[in-house]
């Protein structure tokens, strides 16, 4: 029996939500081509069930007295998902995220401050394990240790920082007010997770200006695996390495429809667990939008790469046109002398034009860029230059959307600009 057929049977027998689902289905599903013949599952329906059946719902599939730990999703789309893990779990989950990590650049000599929030989600203390995993030695910083963090850089010779995208860049202008060159401190590998890259290029070429250091990216969820993917030097897509713990299909955001899994496709990442325990998913609509590659990396790894390009509950709808935050990300990446970006969307509906707040030159061609993202996206835009360094960068993550019908507070920088009629 393969690893997804026993994981099917478990399903079955170990949870009255799965055990509807599979009834009648489950022999007929051999490989994960056969899954198409399963229902989604999605996070509303999670929601539900543990609305009512708190805490970990009907899905939950070990016993309550193997569970060693529970944490929550981080909530930022609605209410959190409780998640629960058995010592098996665990170990899983240090091993997938451990060798993502190692793809990711981080070395048995590093020393690791790892500055991600350790409260509830699996970002925290399930993080710290699979660094250890790694082979690197791990300093629990967590948030809100900005001035503690630059005086133990050099103490405690931490060669390495893992944070959202934002975190290194906010680090460093800390540093910058207390008088510090952020690339004295000799960082040598900044690891990230939490922020799509693409949308936030330019603040990542500035980290590696300002702490002389590389940068590379991590991927993963809390309701999946916390980490299970790292991009390597190439710098070409995140290699997964949950291959014997996850299946992955591809879909169409809109129909649903399963996407071949070839060299380039795109479409929402959809997961089913393998030798899961506690809280095991079963063709979970995750709403991350990405990229598949299955050809070899130029690192020679085989191993299939991901990009997340955006979320369908991030998606601006636009005079029936649909926008995501990272694809316009993707379109100023490829404007060297662009600085950081912010988008601001009036309207609920959002009414034309997208207003596009980016740091610039003073004699930056503006122009050339409000006609490209109009070809590219099909939005009307309209573009504002703000002074290079003016956006303020968040200690955890930077918002990159602000919608003025739902009351999102603007930058100042941006508020001051728009006042001002300009």
């Amino acid at each position: 029996m393969s690893a997804l057929q026993e994981q099917l049977a478990y399903l079955e027998a170990s949870s009255s939500f799965y055990a509807e689902r599979l009834r009648g289905v489950r022999e007929h599903v051999r490989t994960a081509a056969d899954l198409r013949l399963l229902p989604f599952t999605t996070k509303d329906e999670l929601r539900d069930g543990q609305r009512r059946n708190p805490p970990l719902g009907p899905h939950l599939c070990a016993p309550r007295d193997r569970l060693v730990r529970m944490h929550v999703t981080s909530g930022t789309t609605g209410d959190p998902v409780a998640v629960g893990f058995t010592e098996r779990d665990h170990r899983a989950n240090s091993a997938v995220g451990g060798e993502a990590f190692r793809i990711a650049g981080v070395r048995f000599d590093d020393v690791v401050a790892h500055c991600l929030n350790y409260a509830l989600y699996a970002g925290g203390i399930a993080d710290h394990m699979a660094l250890e995993a790694s082979g690197a030695t791990v300093v629990p910083v967590g948030t809100g240790q900005s001035r503690r963090l630059l005086e133990l850089i050099p103490k405690l010779g931490i060669t390495g920082i893992f944070g959202t995208l934002s975190f290194p860049a906010y680090l460093a202008s800390r540093a910058r007010e207390a008088g510090v060159d952020p690339a004295e401190l000799g960082l040598r590998h900044i690891v990230t997770a939490g922020e799509p890259g693409a949308g936030l290029a330019a603040m990542r070429a500035e980290i590696e200006r300002s702490w002389g250091a590389t940068v590379a990216d991590t991927f993963g969820m809390s309701d999946v695996w916390s980490t299970m993917g790292g991009e390597c030097g190439e710098a070409e897509g995140l290699h997964l390495t949950v291959l014997d713990h996850a299946v992955l299909e591809l879909v169409d955001p809109d129909s649903g429809e399963p996407v071949e899994l070839e060299d380039g496709a795109s479409g929402e990442l959809v997961w089913t667990h393998l030798r899961r325990e506690a809280s095991p998913l079963l063709r979970y609509r995750s709403s991350d939008l990405g990229r598949l590659w299955t050809a070899p990396c130029p690192c020679g790894r085989g191993s299939p790469r991901i990009r997340i390009d955006g979320r369908r509950d991030d998606m601006l709808r636009v005079q029936a046109v649909n926008v995501y935050p990272q694809a316009i990300g993707a379109v100023l990446a490829d404007e060297p002398g662009l600085g950081r970006h912010c988008v601001v969307a009036d309207g609920d509906p959002v009414v034309p034009p997208l207003r596009l707040y980016a740091e610039a030159p003073a004699d930056f061609d503006l122009a050339r860029v409000t006609d490209r993202l109009h070809a590219t996206l099909r939005v009307r835009f309209e573009v504002t230059r703000l002074e290079p360094g003016s956006l303020p960068v968040a200690e955890h993550k930077t918002r990159i959307v602000h919608r003025t019908a739902r009351g999102d507070r603007l930058p100042d920088v941006v508020e001051t600009v728009r006042r001002a009629g300009r």
